[in-house]
């Protein structure tokens, strides 16, 4: 390493110690307030105030150390993933909940790891697009044999009965990204494209056919962007979202379930007790949090029957305020925009789509929560990236970032390698 690569890295680590140092305070005292927050100690909260911060600055040193990526997304994707821990801390209704929460960022944080190590090994990816193509139409039909139907979609299958169950098409979300960036790297013709977009189709078939229409959209969309990002063609981008407007009308008249979520997100006071009582709620927990929230520990959020996965920014704005819930959007918008960066310092199609993708899934599904939540758009199911409760969820997303940090290193990587080569030519010339 020359010496120009290692003020580089230097400068890159004071940029982002500030920002660490923030994060690890926040964490440490907001735990410990919930721990003495009822008089009596809670242990759990102790042990979370402490090992919190802890992992947060292992994880953040320990990869920093392994590859150069980008340290910010790193410490911002902990930031959210410590606020999912400590919301959850403070609005459950047992121990448990934040407990399992934190077992499962553990699994993704070794997740985000393998991501991060994955991307960088993985050298002949196209070899491997049509096996990681079939893993996940048959992992997405899956609950089809292993699930069963609840609220209204079969999209969970059960491992452990009544205390372990997953969500395929929550984990073939990067799988999904990797085999669209294989098919349309270096392929700008519609007519090479048409095998990925074949692929995406049977994905959002089969889901479609288990009513888990969240991740219909958002499987959809993922697609139609990728192929925009790939090609430039804006008339065929137009044309896939207009017969994905004409799909969604079919669907309206074909499923009584969605006219009934229509109809609710338009007048949820017309069945307040009943199907309505998740969106009557919500906007009243956004509104008494006021500017500044009740506190932690305090206000109604269990109100709310999902308060701890549909519904939880909701639960957030009421307990820590609207201001913090806007900068934990501004939290996403950094990662988005840093992640999009990323995609464009990318030098091969492959790993600059990939990026993008990943970028755009986090975006998209984080709009359609909150949007959900505030009411601009019907509920669609999705959870609230690396906060809500699941650890399908978390440990995926955590996969997906750790893709976007190995491929931001590699960019590292290969621009220390132009500095040097440069260098050495400035030697070498007279």
């Amino acid at each position: 390493m020359n010496k120009v690569e290692k003020m580089r890295r230097a400068l890159m680590r004071s940029n982002t110690r500030l920002l660490l140092s923030g994060v690890l305070i926040f964490q440490a005292l907001a735990m410990a307030l919930l721990a003495f927050k009822d008089g009596a100690v809670s242990v759990q909260a102790l042990v979370l105030a402490a090992a919190l911060p802890l992992v947060t600055l292992l994880a953040v040193n320990g990869m920093g150390r392994l590859w150069p990526v980008d340290r910010a997304v790193l410490i911002l994707v902990m930031l959210l993933v410590s606020i999912g821990v400590i919301t959850l801390s403070a609005i459950a209704r047992s121990e448990s909940t934040p407990r399992t929460q934190a077992v499962y960022a553990g699994i993704g944080l070794a997740a985000m790891f393998i991501g991060a190590a994955f991307v960088r090994a993985w050298k002949h990816w196209k070899k491997f697009a049509a096996p990681l193509a079939a893993l996940c139409l048959l992992a997405l039909a899956s609950p089809w044999v292993l699930g069963q139907w609840h609220q209204g979609a079969r999209n969970w299958i059960t491992i452990v009965p009544d205390r372990l169950t997953l969500q395929p098409s929550e984990f073939m979300k990067p799988v999904l990204v990797v085999v669209l960036a294989a098919g349309f790297a270096n392929r700008p013709r519609f007519v090479k494209c048409l095998p990925a977009i074949g692929f995406a189709a049977a994905c959002c078939a089969v889901l479609l056919s288990e009513r888990d229409l969240g991740a219909v959209l958002l499987y959809f969309l993922t697609t139609v962007l990728m192929y925009y990002a790939a090609t430039s063609n804006a008339l065929l981008t137009l044309a896939g979202l207009g017969m994905g407007c004409a799909a969604a009308v079919i669907a309206y008249h074909a499923f009584p379930y969605v006219q009934d979520r229509i109809a609710i997100w338009i007048n949820p006071w017309s069945d307040p007790q009943g199907t309505g009582y998740h969106h009557a709620q919500a906007p009243i927990a956004l509104g008494s949090g006021g500017l500044f929230g009740m506190g932690l520990g305090l206000g109604s959020p269990r109100n709310i029957p999902l308060y701890h996965s549909d519904f939880i920014f909701a639960s957030m704005a009421e307990e820590f305020g609207l201001v913090f819930a806007v900068c934990v959007l501004a939290v996403y918008v950094v990662i988005i925009l840093r992640g999009l960066i990323v995609a464009m310092n990318a030098r091969t199609s492959f790993h600059s789509l990939t990026a993008f993708g990943l970028v755009v899934l986090l975006g998209l599904q984080t709009m359609l929560i909150v949007g959900g939540n505030t009411k601009l758009l019907p509920l669609s199911g999705v959870t609230l990236p690396l906060v809500s409760s699941g650890g399908s969820s978390l440990v995926s997303t955590m996969f997906s970032m750790g893709l976007l940090l190995g491929i931001s290193s590699m960019n590292a990587e290969d621009e220390a390698r132009d500095i040097e080569q440069l260098a050495l030519r400035e030697e070498v010339s007279p």
